[in-house]
């Protein structure tokens, strides 16, 4: 009996790994068995996608004018997929981050003027406006403004100053708005399937499906390890009148490639895929 206990620590050797996916079990000849349990293999892919839009302002056109640097005048977006990676188990999916506000609005200073202005006239409105608060904020902090601002009232002076002025600068120069957003797909892999199209993606419209022919495949693939070959297992022991048998399970592994280029590979062994039975032989 002890001798079967050392053939079964060396199968636990050889499956060491495995056994948080399979229920590994044996069975003899004379029919009594535990079958061996598998559960299906899933491999989440997650993608991290970051969009940047920018929308010129609306006195773009006068910025070198009035500020002294030009401004771009043409709106754009750009979409890049900042990472790629593969895990197992099914994932949740995440919501998109907004990392910076909207477009601003043109501010209500150029709506109180007597008299009716034209683009440039607030244009330069708004310019003048830049350089006075800078005036501002400079008085303040050499205490020219006076002497009742100080602690945490010079602070929030200060940052409501510096908030007006971004923006008057906006109109002139834009804005950008940046968002990162997270996709997340589940693959249930099946033994007779080694290559899965998950989604494709566009440097013009991010993650697309896998039937937009505009954008890269993004393809996991599935392979399984040849198996090794292991001698009869010897002996049970002289008394011993059955052969035992083992199930060896295969190590497997899926690789996710975007492109050309390899992204993430994850392991994983599973009795689904290919398991072989070795047998431990009594002594004759």
């Amino acid at each position: 009996m002890k001798k079967i206990f050392a053939i079964l620590a060396l199968i636990g050797i050889a499956t060491v790994g495995v056994a948080q996916n399979i229920k590994a079990g044996l069975y003899d000849k004379q029919g009594n068995a535990v079958v061996v349990e598998a559960e299906p293999i899933v491999v989440n892919v997650t993608l991290r996608v970051a969009t940047e839009q920018f929308k010129p302002g609306v006195y773009a056109r006068y910025a070198q004018k009035y500020l002294g640097k030009r401004a771009t005048l043409s709106e754009y977006s750009s979409i890049e997929l900042l990472d790629a990676k593969l895990a197992l188990g099914q994932a949740e999916k995440v919501a998109p981050k907004v990392e910076q506000e909207t477009y601003s609005l043109p501010l209500p200073l150029n709506r109180v003027a007597a008299t009716a202005q034209t683009t440039e006239e607030q244009a330069a409105a708004t310019a003048e406006m830049i350089f006075s608060l800078r005036k501002h904020r400079l008085d303040l902090i050499t205490g020219e403004a006076g002497e009742n601002v100080f602690g945490a009232g010079l602070k929030a002076a200060l940052d409501e100053i510096a908030h007006i002025e971004k923006e008057c600068l906006d109109m002139f120069y834009g804005s950008k708005t940046a968002t990162e957003q997270t996709h997340t797909f589940n693959i249930t892999l099946s033994p007779d399937k080694t290559e899965y199209l998950v989604c494709r993606f566009s440097d013009k419209d991010g993650v697309v499906g896998a039937d937009d022919l505009s954008g890269m495949p993004i393809v996991l693939k599935a392979e399984t390890a040849p198996h090794k070959e292991y001698a009869e297992l010897q002996p049970l022991g002289p008394k011993d009148k059955v052969s035992a048998e083992y199930i060896i399970v295969p190590q497997s592994k899926c690789s996710l490639v975007i492109g050309a280029e390899l992204k993430g590979v994850v392991e994983f062994a599973s009795p689904l895929y290919g398991a072989k039975s070795v047998v431990a032989l009594p002594i004759k």
